[in-house]
Order: structure tokens, then C-alpha cells, then sequence
């Protein structure tokens, strides 16, 4: 079995670099616009979204206008950064490089969202989100492991970031702040925790922390067009479900005020000061 996963990694490393050589060939530079890439090695569940808010929040108080770039399959993430960068500009597309070259000047700061892989844009940042899962061989790579691409594959990095409790001095730690439902109402120690992101044992880990008492555990794929369906069909056995910000984006407004769906808020801690 093994060395069949080893196999698998095997076929998606060549098609990686076929689609890479063939449809991927860096382009020039935006010439007005600077261009922030935020990207991680991991296949999903870096973070990516929240700190793409972070930093365009941090550029809107410097009164910089901002443009934000999503993956049209991600519609969630779309609608959650709408929801919270209210005064930046968010676009969902299937072609980042393509539209990034439309606006270019139409904004001072353009972020792209996990636009790590797209090799045609050229930024004057990429920035790394690194977490302790780290492919350091074939053997690491999607199907086989966490990862989608090596550190070898982006020697335009321009800095790395470290997330989470498995280093020592980590820059970024994500937590949960609060767990409320509609109503405002705070969850009690027990739940089902369901949700359709790309690390989803990283969310329960941090359910846990949060002091909650996991009772039953529900996994969807990531961007799961699905989810709502599948939430109701779960509340119909009466009890508390939690989910994520980005779940909760997927729901109509009549499903979020059930008083038994709650949505955990998540908190960025950036522990050491950087300069773009």
C-alpha cells in the first residue's frame, strides 16, 4: 500500500512540473500595483485566508486601497473576506494572473490568496506560510502526504513565515477567540464538531484547546458545495454543532440562526513584527 501512495506522489510530481512548464512560465512583473502572494506547501489548511485578511486590514489602515484575489472554486473564502474586508476589494476569478494584469495601477496593494502555485505572477512579496508538516521528498507530496509542492519549487520566496506550536518561536499562532451561534449565545462543553476545510484535525485540535469536549466528528472536502445539506440532515438529531468562519459562509441566513448551529471565531496572533 505504501508503495502505491509513493507511486501516486510519483505520477502528480510529473504532471506538477508538466503543467508548470507548459502553462505556468513566469510573465513580467505588474509595472504600478504590488503584487503580495500568500501561499503555504501544505495542499490546504495553512491559514492563508485569515492572514490574506489580516494584512489587507493592516494595508487599509494605512490608507492604501486594496485589491484581494480568490480562486473562483473557493467561493467561501470569497464571501467570508467580503464579509470582513469591507473596505477592500475582492474578486473571485479563475485566472489571478489575467486580472491581476487588468487592475494593475487600479489599486496600490493586490493580494493574491494561495496564488503560491501560479508561477506567471511575479511579486514583490511571496510570503510562506510554514507549518511543521514540511515535504522534504517525493515521498511527502500529495497523495502520499500533506504536501503539494517542495521548498525547492519556489526560490522566489521572499519570506517565510512559522505557524503554530510545533516551533519553538513561532510568528503566527491560530486560536479560537469565542464559539457563539446567532443568538449570541456561548456553546457548552460538549458538541459535534463538523467541517469541510482543507486540515480539519487542526480545527478540532483547537476545538479541544478551546476547552470543548468533541463528541462526534464530521469531515467534508474542502469547499464542500454540499455542506449545508448535509448540516441540516445532521440537527435533526437535536444536537450542537459546531463549524468554522468559513463553513458558516455556505449557509443560508435561515440555517445560521438555528440555535444550534455555532461557528467558532478565529484569532491571529502575529508574535514578531514584519515590514512589506
Amino acid at each position: 500500500m505504501d508503495f502505491l501512495w509513493v507511486l501516486f506522489a510519483l505520477i502528480y510530481r510529473f504532471f506538477y512540473k508538466m503543467n508548470r512548464f507548459v502553462f505556468l512560465r513566469p510573465q513580467k512583473p505588474l509595472q504600478k500595483s504590488k503584487l503580495i502572494i500568500i501561499g503555504s506547501y501544505l495542499m490546504g489548511g495553512a491559514g492563508k485566508t485569515p492572514f490574506t485578511l489580516y494584512l489587507a486590514k493592516s494595508f487599509l489602515k494605512e490608507n492604501f486601497t486594496v485589491a484581494i484575489l480568490c480562486h473562483s472554486k473557493a467561493m467561501d473564502e470569497y464571501e467570508w473576506l467580503q464579509q470582513e474586508a469591507l473596505d477592500a476589494k475582492v474578486f473571485s476569478t479563475k485566472n489571478r494572473f489575467r486580472l491581476a494584469k487588468k487592475i494593475d495601477g487600479l489599486f496600490d496593494i493586490i493580494i493574491a490568496d494561495d496564488g503560491f502555485e501560479d508561477f506567471r505572477l511575479s511579486a514583490h512579496h511571496k510570503i510562506a506560510l510554514q507549518w511543521g508538516e514540511f515535504a522534504h521528498d517525493i515521498i511527502d507530496l500529495f497523495p502520499s502526504g500533506y504536501c503539494r509542492s517542495l521548498k525547492k519549487d519556489h526560490p522566489d520566496v521572499t519570506m517565510t513565515l512559522y505557524c503554530g506550536n510545533s516551533f519553538i518561536d513561532p510568528d503566527l499562532v491560530f486560536s479560537i477567540s469565542e464559539i457563539k451561534n446567532e443568538q449570541g449565545d456561548s456553546l457548552n462543553k460538549r458538541a459535534t464538531a463538523m467541517c469541510g476545510i482543507g486540515n480539519p484535525d487542526r480545527f478540532f485540535s483547537d476545538l479541544q484547546d478551546f476547552g470543548i469536549t468533541i463528541e462526534k466528528k464530521i469531515i467534508r472536502p474542502d469547499h464542500d458545495r454540499k455542506f449545508e445539506l448535509m448540516l441540516k440532515k445532521e440537527l435533526l438529531l437535536g444536537k450542537p454543532i459546531v463549524i468554522t468562519e468559513k463553513d458558516c459562509c455556505r449557509l443560508t441566513l435561515e440555517t445560521r440562526k438555528i440555535p444550534l448551529v455555532f461557528v467558532a471565531k478565529q484569532k491571529l496572533s502575529v508574535l514578531h513584527d514584519f515590514k512589506l
